[in-house]
């Protein structure tokens, strides 16, 4: 069966996710920025978050469970050329700045790079419980709603598919986000 997403629920233990939160403290934390290359930009109205990118060649092993997924998902729903994850992305979105994302679409087609993001991956950090609003959406089609609440769930979905995420209004909502590439888009 093909879908246009696939949610694996509760992928990742809570064990995992308590994991990847200790390992990207170790990171530097930056204000999120909008764009590609030197077109990197704030718009504080467009986007509210905070980030951490993680070194893939370190984290090995959070690369390598996170590919079973997309690779399982990949062979079932979407059948696109990829290799691997090449960046990792922690995301904290907080209620006391309204942290949220505007519709967005994580393909940058004019890149000059020989390899495209093909898959978005997220990953649930927070217990539905720690935060309210925050919901994850796509443009103009059936969002995961629920079925991607619960802590350690996992969302592929191909990096065209404009998406969005909704101003948090309570707590902190954590996610890892990870886009796996492969050669340019023909």
């Amino acid at each position: 069966m093909r879908n246009v997403w696939e949610v694996w629920p509760q992928a990742l233990t809570s064990e995992e996710c308590d994991t990847i939160v200790d390992r990207a403290r170790k990171y530097s934390e930056a204000e999120a920025t909008v764009g590609f290359s030197e077109s990197l930009r704030s718009d504080l109205a467009y986007r509210t978050s905070t980030i951490r990118w993680l070194d893939a060649a370190r984290e090995v092993d959070l690369v390598s469970r996170i590919l079973s997924f997309v690779t399982a998902s990949n062979r079932t729903n979407f059948g696109v050329d990829i290799v691997a994850p090449y960046e990792i992305q922690f995301t904290e979105y907080r209620a006391t700045n309204k942290g949220h994302y505007d519709w967005h679409q994580d393909v940058w087609l004019e890149s000059p790079r020989p390899f495209a993001r093909k898959l978005s991956v997220v990953v649930q950090l927070s217990e539905p419980s720690d935060y309210e609003g925050g919901d994850f959406e796509f443009f103009g089609i059936q969002s995961p709603g629920a079925t991607f609440a619960a802590r350690g769930s996992l969302l592929v979905f191909p990096s065209f598919l404009q998406h969005r995420v909704l101003p948090v209004t309570g707590g902190l909502r954590r996610s890892l986000v990870t886009w796996v590439e492969g050669p340019n888009w023909r």
